[in-house]
């Protein structure tokens, strides 16, 4: 009689057992596939770099005043200051600024006004802007001011009565991608001054009023880094989601004193 050919039966419990390594690779191959595009992502995040520009630039009358966010060369916006009438109110004066986007996709974050229609937003620190501002691809007023020796002067525009200038946000376009920026203005009668500004290099990135490095923190939260104290390692990411879960981002942000 022929004895069956025991070579070519596969005993249950070892195919129960490469059955389970099947699901472990499976399970490892997913999770590090998962990690590869977290580490993707969190090289990005890294890359992201804050670029400040420290700036104290007292704005002439009756002339512009570019503002190139990217120090390219390439005037991005501008402003015109516009001063009529004598110093001391001896009789009619007359004062405002406004600023326009230069480029095309370029815009100013806005604010309705109910003397003027519509003002450059003055903006406290810590304000995240981004994508979803109230953002005007037109021309508009930051400051103005006017009376005579009798009366006034009347302002409008948030800027009046900041004492210590307020920020501006901003909208740009750098190879045809968007960008995101501030700008910091102090204003009085007769004086304003541009002390300095910043921009996200990272396209789509918002950035924080005031903030001077990156990355923004509670921006991409889904993007995490390494605790200090423990390190990601394949085998850590081999243990699937309770691996990953090492994962977190510490809070850095940068900010103007």
């Amino acid at each position: 009689m022929t004895q069956p050919d025991s070579s070519r039966r596969v005993p249950a419990a070892t195919s129960r057992v490469a059955h389970r390594l099947d699901k472990q690779l499976l399970s490892y191959a997913s999770a590090a596939a998962a990690a590869g595009v977290s580490l993707l992502a969190v090289s990005q995040v890294a890359e992201a770099k804050i670029v400040y520009t420290a700036a104290n630039v007292t704005m002439p009358t009756n002339a512009f005043t570019n503002l190139d966010m990217n120090n390219d060369g390439i005037p991005d916006f501008n402003f015109y200051f516009y001063a009529y009438g004598p110093r001391k109110p001896l009789g009619y004066h007359e004062e405002y600024i406004e600023m326009d986007p230069l480029k095309t996709g370029n815009a100013i974050w806005g604010v309705p006004d109910s003397k003027v229609g519509e003002c450059a937003a003055a903006l406290p620190r810590g304000v995240k802007v981004g994508a979803g501002a109230a953002f005007q691809a037109q021309q508009l007023p930051v400051w103005g001011s006017n009376g005579t020796a009798y009366s006034g002067p009347y302002t409008v525009c948030g800027f009046a009565g900041k004492v210590h200038g307020a920020f501006l946000g901003l909208r740009f376009v750098i190879n045809g991608q968007t960008h995101y920026g501030w700008a910091h203005l102090t204003v009085s009668r007769r004086n304003a001054v541009l002390s300095g500004y910043a921009y996200e290099t990272v396209p789509n990135q918002p950035i924080h009023t005031g903030q001077t490095s990156g990355p923004v923190s509670d921006v991409r939260s889904d993007i995490t880094f390494p605790l200090p104290s423990q390190r990601a390692t394949l085998g850590l990411l081999a243990q699937g989601s309770r691996g990953l879960s090492i994962w977190r981002r510490p809070d850095e942000q940068g900010q103007v004193v």
